[in-house]
């Protein structure tokens, strides 16, 4: 990708959030009220009185902490792209930024890294603040194991947000990616609750969104200190997706777009 274009991108994005104050505030800082709720709630349950969470350490909010971290983070990586999609398709500027000089893989992937370093910053506060004023205990933490699942599931989820964006070019409302990759992985990805609590023929979903296993291996890496090889399970299954998923979701958005020049449909909205 090209440095200044990099640069551009992430300046003109700084611009727009930043002349909106009020939503900056609530965007950066509205996180500590879910906090506060779900830290009280874990004071109703005993330490280690589900067998799923002991798992973890049996501790509720160190729990639910993590899965509601890491899962807006990540469906905001699926959602991301489609959002862009559908912001430049009503401000009449997508048909121009696709018929430009930059190639259409480079043009998705820095349109959106000022949403990532945001969402970065915002998942950072969540858990200074846990840490700080919430009693979240990180001391057995095993860094490089988080990092690799974060990095791994990152390049998943982006992958899958490509999928989605491409699904906007394509059907303009309602594509499918982001709600089944982004607002079913709270629920079937055990973000609030253990994956072992749902009924067999749902369970059975689970297992094929990648956020079970990303939240599985970070609880795991951040509250047990496993280590790599205690989690290679996950780390091969989302390596093996990450590897799948980024090429095919490159091919597929050139070929959306591709076929909205051809259509004339790209700034049908």
């Amino acid at each position: 990708m090209n440095l200044f274009k990099t640069k551009a991108f992430i300046k003109r994005d700084f611009i727009i959030l930043t002349s909106y104050k009020m939503s900056l505030l609530t965007t950066s800082f509205g996180v500590v009220f879910p906090l506060l709720s779900y830290f009280f709630i874990g004071k109703l349950m005993p330490t280690g009185s589900t067998k799923s969470i002991s798992l973890y350490g049996g501790d509720y909010f160190s729990f639910v902490l993590i899965g509601i971290a890491f899962t807006t983070y990540f469906t905001m990586a699926v959602q991301e792209f489609s959002a862009l999609m559908r912001r430049d398709q009503m401000a009449g500027c997508l048909e121009a930024l696709l018929s430009s000089q930059t190639d259409t893989k480079s043009l998705i992937l820095m349109s959106a890294i000022f949403k990532f370093i945001h969402n970065g910053t915002v998942l950072i506060i969540m858990f200074v603040i846990a840490c700080f004023f919430l009693d979240f205990d990180i001391s057995k933490i095993n860094v490089l194991s988080m990092l690799l699942i974060v990095f791994l599931s990152f390049i998943t989820f982006v992958s899958l947000g490509i999928f989605s964006a491409a699904g906007t070019i394509l059907f303009k409302q309602g594509e499918p990616f982001g709600f089944i990759f982004g607002t079913l992985s709270s629920l079937l990805g055990g973000a609030v609750f253990p994956i072992a609590l749902l009924p067999y023929w749902l369970k059975m979903f689970s297992f094929i969104i990648p956020i079970t296993y990303s939240l599985d291996a970070l609880r795991l890496s951040i509250l047990q200190g496993y280590s790599i090889n205690m989690l290679s399970h996950q780390v091969i299954i989302l390596a093996i997706m990450s590897i799948i998923l980024l090429p095919m979701s490159l091919v597929f958005f050139e070929w959306a777009v591709e076929n909205g020049k051809r259509n004339g449909t790209l700034m049908q909205y």
